[in-house]
């Protein structure tokens, strides 16, 4: 019988660790605690250390499928518009950069291998990926509604570049984390039009790229 190779066994592992960790989100109920109300409150509770407690949070929530999106507006609570911007954008930039390279170090070697061998198309595919990654990356950022966490994954196991990868996700993700910081910011007061500001800017950046891609599909019969 012939014996799996290590990158067959790195990619199991891979896709073992990701079930497990969703499932394990939702098994635990672990949702009824990560809640921005609850986080801002774990957040302030160590004082001038809130920052840095933030960003590790973020930096590990990724690897393990907890929704950014929830701590995002807890760090809109906890820090304001400006700051938790900043510190969201930082955050989830680290945290986004150790799950793309947890799928590359685990699943790259066995999907490479497969696509060359047995799946030609997707193989093409995966080359333009190389090429165009900073423009898909950077796209798929700006649309809030893209799940974060499985683009992490899907990109890690892609042929898109490490430095095309982590400078489209820095930029990309400044529109939507601004809009969900602001509204996390303005969660006091769900009846004031910033909470109104924040979910129309939430509103916009979802619709803004598809409007830009149908546009651009109609300027060119090439692009679809």
């Amino acid at each position: 019988m012939k014996r799996p190779s290590s990158q067959t066994v790195k990619f199991i592992a891979l896709v073992v660790f990701v079930a497990l960790s969703a499932a394990f989100f939702q098994m635990a109920d672990l949702g009824r605690y990560v809640k921005p109300e609850a986080i801002r409150a774990a957040i302030q509770s160590v004082g001038p250390l809130a920052p840095v407690l933030y960003l590790l949070i973020y930096s590990i929530a990724p690897v393990f499928f907890v929704p950014g999106w929830i701590i995002t507006i807890g760090g809109g609570l906890a820090f304001g518009a400006v700051w938790g911007t900043v510190l969201t954008v930082i955050g989830a930039t680290i945290g986004a950069t150790l799950a793309f390279f947890v799928a590359r170090t685990m699943g790259r070697d066995f999907v490479a291998r497969v696509l060359k061998e047995k799946f030609k198309t997707l193989n093409t595919i995966d080359e333009q990926a190389a090429t165009h990654g900073f423009q898909v990356i950077f796209f798929l950022r700006l649309i809030p509604l893209v799940p974060f966490n499985v683009l992490d994954y899907v990109a890690g196991i892609s042929k898109i570049g490490t430095r095309d990868y982590i400078l489209a996700t820095f930029l990309g993700i400044i529109p939507g984390t601004f809009a969900y910081v602001y509204l996390g910011s303005a969660l006091t007061n769900i009846y004031s039009w910033k909470f109104a500001l924040g979910i129309g800017l939430l509103v916009l950046l979802a619709v803004i790229p598809l409007l830009y891609k149908r546009w651009k599909g109609q300027r060119s019969p090439l692009v679809r």
